[in-house]
């Protein structure tokens, strides 16, 4: 097959490694990854085929760098790793895709409800479980219900952007990374975090959750999210998405999701046939994140 070259942008968040290695790993042709980010000094300078530093998502500067290395280097395909960034580039995808290098990002509504909290919340109340929630724009105030003399009392400011403020959530904790297209989805792996550290899954295991996937199936005719995303539940309800590929995506033997959504993304496979991998989920797969390597210079 014709090799590829993916632009993989924020590819120095923690996952980058591994995800290099499984689309390098594919069986099938030859893949080179072109990394960003923003940071210079990034790990993604030793495990991508070529790096490139580049601004944050929002600065005036971040497109044009964009725009220049798709001049440059003639990527197949754009990767984003980073929500910040996929506002910035759905805008100018046109621009890109005109230079013969495919954009994997959702629509401009889809990405303005998905990237907004409240909105996400808003659109999905009545139709999936939700935490209780409320906007607040001056402030609010937490007091224990017989609480006496002010007794308790927390009083939370007013913020320069509003907040939303929903209950604290407990339960299962669910990882769910997402495939879709055309407002189905395709491809759905869930994982129970087994450990975290810093809010990022250290130790999970590969589970079934039928009833989740129901719900995001409702998500995805709601917010039509294409190709790669990630959501996670608490106690069978939705904490959050983001419209981007997850920091830790299962691979193994014969199933490799970023490399069916690059192929899908491309026209080299149809939904139907990304579909006939949901039989080879190994469900009770651990998995477990760990650095094995360290740089100097």
């Amino acid at each position: 097959m014709k090799p590829l070259t993916v632009l993989l942008t924020a590819s120095g968040y923690m996952g980058g490694n591994s995800l290099c290695e499984n689309l390098r790993n594919n069986g099938e042709r030859e893949i080179k990854v072109i990394g960003t980010d923003m940071n210079p000094n990034s790990a993604a300078r030793f495990y991508c085929d070529k790096f490139y530093p580049t601004p944050a998502g929002h600065d005036q500067e971040y497109i044009p760098r964009i725009l220049d290395i798709c001049r440059r280097d003639k990527p197949d395909i754009l990767l984003p790793a980073s929500s910040s960034e996929v506002y910035y580039l759905t805008f100018h995808r046109p621009e890109i895709e005109a230079m013969g290098t495919k954009v994997m990002i959702s629509s401009t509504a889809s990405l303005e409800v998905s990237l907004d909290k409240f909105k996400t919340y808003h659109y999905l109340d009545g139709k999936i479980p939700l935490p209780k929630y409320f906007l607040s724009r001056e402030g609010f105030v937490s007091k224990p219900v017989e609480g006496k003399g002010g007794r308790g009392v927390q009083m939370f400011g007013h913020t320069e952007e509003p907040t939303l403020v929903m209950e604290k959530m407990s339960g299962e904790e669910i990882d769910a990374d997402v495939l879709s297209f055309n407002r189905e989805v395709l491809l759905c792996v869930f994982k129970i975090r087994t450990r975290t550290y810093g809010g990022i899954l250290v130790e999970g295991q590969v589970v079934n959750r039928p009833y989740l996937e129901q719900q995001i199936s409702k998500i995805i005719q709601t917010i039509p999210i294409q190709y790669l995303s990630v959501f996670q539940f608490i106690g069978g309800k939705l904490l959050e998405l983001n419209p981007r590929i997850a920091g830790a995506v299962p691979y193994f033997d014969g199933w490799n999701m970023p490399y069916l959504a690059i192929k899908l993304a491309l026209g080299e496979i149809t939904s139907e046939e990304v579909k006939a991998y949901r039989n080879k989920v190994p469900f009770g797969l651990k998995m477990t994140r760990y650095l094995s390597q360290i740089h100097y210079d």
